[in-house]
């Protein structure tokens, strides 16, 4: 690590800023991640506005380097977060705070780029043990807002990040219950992409339509309301819906594994993984993930973690 001196670093979705300082330590491959500070996104009227509070929480002692990740499609000077329409210009942030430095990156970009400094039992827990391709890329997934995706791939000591906009591919139903499920949302959307299931509102689509399609509950649960009484038990309308997420967030992390060549393996990440991990054990999640036909032999082999890190993409915007 070449790295030196302190920045301030972002993650933002669609829902929360999380801020922080990034300091680099001689001796220390991983960058220190302290003065974290989460903003409700729907309190600013952009990115700018959001790093001015953060910068006025540090009392004028703010670096001036800035590295922000953001929930959208980014160059190093240009965004765009597509839940929230906010367009992004990395100058017009640097000129008008004074900064020397604004660099954008995706956010399950700067997720991806954390993943070879994170340590098991800390930052991580292995779902499903395998045989780990060095030479192989990394793919990186979840749900929170939206679903992100991303991929490291091998390039002689180090990654190359390839960020990517695969939550917004087209949902692929694997049972009755699922064809019937886009088309209950086809009829809404037309177009219906993984996004609209993979993510906090997508818990929600979920059970109210297992509500319609059995015939009883309450439409009007929020999506951590339907979480929590999975969790708590005697709801099996919300145990259903959790399950059935679960379900598909197994079959289309093994299709990006396929599609990625992820024979370095698997991190799912993202706000409500974590959130849900004792429901895990249960779901059908590992076994969605490795039923892919003539090639389930070759998902079988790969081994999938879940990132339990709250600030894992803040290491990964520092060293980007």
């Amino acid at each position: 690590m070449t790295e030196t001196g302190s920045r301030i670093v972002a993650d933002v979705g669609g829902t929360n800023g999380r801020f922080g300082l990034a300091h680099f330590v001689d001796g220390q491959e991983q960058p220190v991640i302290d003065s974290v500070k989460v903003f409700s996104c729907n309190e600013f009227a952009g990115l700018g506005e959001m790093l001015g509070a953060y910068r006025d929480e540090l009392n004028g002692s703010a670096p001036k380097i800035a590295k922000l990740a953001i929930a959208g499609p980014t160059t190093a000077t240009k965004g765009r977060m597509t839940n929230l329409g906010w367009d992004i210009s990395a100058d017009d942030i640097r000129n008008y705070h004074g900064l020397d430095q604004v660099l954008l990156l995706n956010d399950f970009g700067a997720l991806a780029r954390s993943c070879p400094y994170l340590k098991e039992g800390q930052d991580f827990v292995t779902l499903k043990d395998g045989e780990a391709d060095p030479a192989a890329p990394i793919s990186v997934m979840g749900p929170g807002t939206g679903f992100g995706v991303a991929m490291l791939v091998p390039d002689q000591d180090r990654y190359i990040t390839c960020s990517t906009e695969g939550g917004f591919m087209a949902f692929a139903p694997a049972s009755r219950l699922e064809h019937d499920l886009t088309e209950y949302l086809r009829a809404e959307l037309g177009y219906v992409c993984v996004e609209h299931f993979l993510c906090g509102e997508g818990i929600a689509r979920i059970y109210r339509f297992l509500v319609d399609y059995g015939g009883g509950g309450d439409r009007n649960l929020t999506p951590a309301d339907i979480t929590r009484r999975a969790a708590e038990g005697h709801a099996p309308a919300c145990e259903r819906a959790v399950q059935l997420f679960l379900s598909i967030v197994g079959g289309t992390a093994g299709d990006i594994a396929l599609a990625h060549g992820a024979k370095g393996g698997v991190y799912l990440g993202g706000g409500i993984l974590p959130k849900i991990a004792d429901m895990i054990p249960e779901s059908d999640l590992l076994k969605r993930f490795v039923s892919k036909g003539a090639q389930s032999s070759y998902v079988d082999t790969i081994p999938v973690k879940l990132i339990t890190a709250k600030y894992a993409a803040l290491v990964g915007a520092a060293v980007a």
